[in-house]
């Protein structure tokens, strides 16, 4: 049991600076920040108006806020 708190831990951290840094990403240059995290217009914008306590509630989760996406760039996976 412990070991599966460890790893909710680790997930809720990743998610929290993972959604930090999407914040900041689309703040800083909307446009890049889209392409980059391979999100929507919408979606950006939802990221944008989030509050830190909204944050800390979706990193909560124990899944993952992200998705990998190697498919869309050949040769660096």
């Amino acid at each position: 049991m412990e070991e599966e708190s460890d790893i909710s831990d680790a997930i809720a951290k990743f998610n929290l600076s993972y959604l930090l840094l999407a914040q900041r990403m689309l703040r800083e240059d909307r446009e890049s920040g889209k392409r980059m995290l391979g999100v929507s217009d919408v979606l950006a914008g939802r990221i944008c108006s989030l509050t830190s306590a909204e944050m800390e509630v979706l990193a909560q989760t124990e899944e993952l806020v992200c998705q990998l996406r190697v498919h869309v760039a050949p040769g660096r996976a």
